[in-house]
């Protein structure tokens, strides 16, 4: 097993254990789980660093995207579960690779509940967002290939990115864990994921074309990544 395998697995084990700890034993003092969450970020892109030159670009590009993100977050808080976040994060994952969408997706969620409010499902969202970076980058060449394809990515990650974080709050904060509570809760939230969903799939119809071209000319022009 060569050592990039062994720190992604490390750090992704570190993170799923900032889930647990987040339901259970430090329930109240979230910062905890967030910062595990964070040790397992960076145990999963060691490897980046560690093998390649750090650029002040790279470093840059990462603070941007994160900060466009988190900004779009912010904007359209008022508007619940409308999240060009998650668009901004796919974009991310499909121009530049795994690392930095990976990356752009935890930075994103800690970084807007600065303002929106932190809290013990923020180690939550910091997994999935990162997870969507992530996968996005992994299924490139599908997402690039079909345009449908890409569509029902985004509008799926609506509804997947809110039945795990009904699993957030079930675990945490109600006593009876079974299936039948999961698919009340996932009913009850139906409306809010329908919201993010349809929101991905309105940006990546209008806005991925134009998202692409800027991002790949500064691909192109610093070397960010090569897939």
């Amino acid at each position: 097993m060569n050592k990039k395998l062994i720190y992604f697995i490390l750090g992704w084990l570190l993170m799923l254990l900032g889930l647990l700890i987040s339901v259970t034993v430090f329930v109240s003092n979230y910062l905890i789980s967030i910062f595990i969450v964070i040790i397992g970020l960076i145990t999963c892109v060691f490897h980046y660093f560690e093998r390649k030159s750090i650029v002040v670009e790279k470093i840059v590009l990462i603070s941007l995207l994160s900060a466009i993100s988190s900004v779009g977050r912010i904007i359209f808080s008022s508007i619940p579960s409308v999240q060009p976040s998650s668009f901004i994060i796919m974009m991310a994952g499909l121009t530049f690779g795994k690392e930095i969408g990976l990356m752009t997706g935890v930075i994103t969620a800690v970084a807007s509940n600065l303002i929106l409010g932190q809290g013990p499902w923020t180690p939550w969202q910091m997994f999935l967002w990162g997870s969507m970076g992530l996968l996005t980058a992994i299924l490139r060449k599908q997402l690039m290939q079909n345009k449908f394809f890409i569509i029902i990515y985004g509008f799926l990650w609506g509804f997947l990115f809110g039945w795990i974080m009904n699993l957030w709050y079930i675990a945490g904060y109600m006593h009876d864990i079974s299936i039948k509570v999961f698919i009340a809760a996932c009913i009850s939230s139906f409306y809010f994921d329908l919201a993010h969903g349809v929101s991905n799939v309105l940006l990546l119809i209008f806005a991925k074309d134009q998202m692409l071209l800027i991002l790949n000319r500064i691909n192109i022009k610093y070397k960010i990544n090569k897939f």
